[in-house]
Formats: structure tokens, sequence, C-alpha cells
């Protein structure tokens, strides 16, 4: 079922799912708003879909406009069959995370140029396009298949879903690392993600986005603007 596509309905999805990020205490955040934006055949898009993804463009461009001047930008990455994954992000914290040296070792080795976030969020969405069995589009309109050395796919190309996604939610590096070496598997704690180090921290980090999602959502409830929200703990 198609989410209704206008600002509140919109806005209160950003507020249930990216409030640590509103808060600036995680560098970013991803979610799905339901509703069909592609054709699980893979088939050319419709009208009705065009429309329905110019009318989710159009709310989040409003969104934007409040929360640009904040350094928080959102941006859909892929168009699905189930939904638009929304990627929601501060650029400076993205970019401080990313000066991690392992970080941009691991990144560097799918393909990613971690001097161009704007490259890196391209690259990442046709990786998840291209683990999606061609039923989904890249939101960037990037027809080149992300794989290293793999200039072009046919529509019978599947590949791995690129768990280095992680890293662009702001997971220590640790966990994230240990997530693709054991396959999700042999991990510690299960919350916000799955724990393999520092479980303490990672249980003190997962109150802390719980805290700040019933916060947020209590006050945008009164009537706070998204802006307001993101300025609350500045």
């Amino acid at each position: 079922m198609t989410r209704t596509i206008d600002i509140p309905t919109f806005q209160a999805a950003v507020v249930r799912n990216c409030s640590p990020t509103l808060a600036g205490i995680k560098p970013a955040s991803l979610f799905t708003y339901p509703g069909t934006y592609a054709h699980g055949d893979g088939s050319t898009t419709t009208e009705t879909i065009a429309e329905r993804r110019a009318r989710l463009l159009n709310v989040i461009a409003q969104c934007n406009r409040e929360l640009d001047p904040l350094g928080i930008h959102l941006s859909v990455l892929v168009w699905r069959p189930c939904g638009a994954l929304v990627y929601a992000y501060q650029a400076k914290n993205l970019t401080t995370y990313f000066a991690d040296p392992r970080v941009q070792t691991a990144l560097t080795s799918e393909g990613y140029d971690t001097r161009d976030l704007s490259a890196c969020l391209v690259h990442l969405a046709s990786r998840i396009t291209l683990a999606s069995n061609n039923v989904a589009e890249c939101a960037c309109s990037q027809t080149r298949c992300a794989l290293p050395q793999q200039a072009s796919c046919s529509k019978d190309c599947t590949c791995e879903f690129p768990h280095e996604i992680g890293y662009f939610l702001g997971y220590p590096y640790d966990d994230v690392h240990e997530f693709i070496v054991q396959r999700g598997e042999n991990y510690k704690v299960f919350g916000a993600w799955k724990v393999y180090a520092n479980v303490e921290q990672a249980l003190a980090t997962f109150d802390a986005y719980r805290a700040c999602t019933q916060y947020f959502t209590f006050i945008y409830q009164q009537g706070c603007s998204l802006a307001q929200l993101a300025q609350a703990t500045r």
C-alpha cells in the first residue's frame, strides 16, 4: 500500500526513523517510505509511478529547504516496488566518520571514492539496485554497474547486497567489519545494528537513540517543525 505523499505524513516518517540524525548523534539514517515506486518485473516506469515519484521528490525538496541550512539533507537512493529508500545524512559528520583510515580502506576496496561524498552515494545506490535483481531503479539514474571492474549489467545480473552500508549509517567500524566477515552471524547483541565489540557502549548508544526518538516524536506532535527539532539539541 502506498503511504500518503504529503508533508505531514513524510515528516512523521522522518521523525520516526531519523531523529538521532536530526539531533546530530548519528551521521545518517535510512528508511523505506512505503509505496509502489518501481515495477516488480523491472519494466519501464509508468506515468502513475512517475507521478508518485515526482510528488515524493517535491515533498522531500520542501523538507530540504528547512534542513539544508542546518547541514542535514534527505535524498532518495533507490526506487523499489515496496517503497522509496530514503537516506538522511549530515554531510559534515559523515565526512568526519569517513576520515577513519580503516573505513576509507574498506570503502575504497569496494570502489568508493571517499573524497567525494556525492559519488559515494551514487555508488551505494547503484550497488543496492543491482542487489535487487533488477526490480529496483537507482534514483540517481545511474546505469553503470557499481561493481569494480564491471562496466555494465545485463538484466540477469545479480549482486550481493552492499553490507558496507553500515559505514554509511555511522555504525562502529569493528561491528560493520565483523558483520561482513561473519556474514551477520555470531554477534553478541542485536539492536540498531549487530554488535561484535564493545557491547556496553553499543547498549548505551541504543538507549540514546530510543530516548532521542521518543523526545523528538513528542515535541514534533506538539507542533515543532523538522528544523526546530534539529535545532533543539544544538
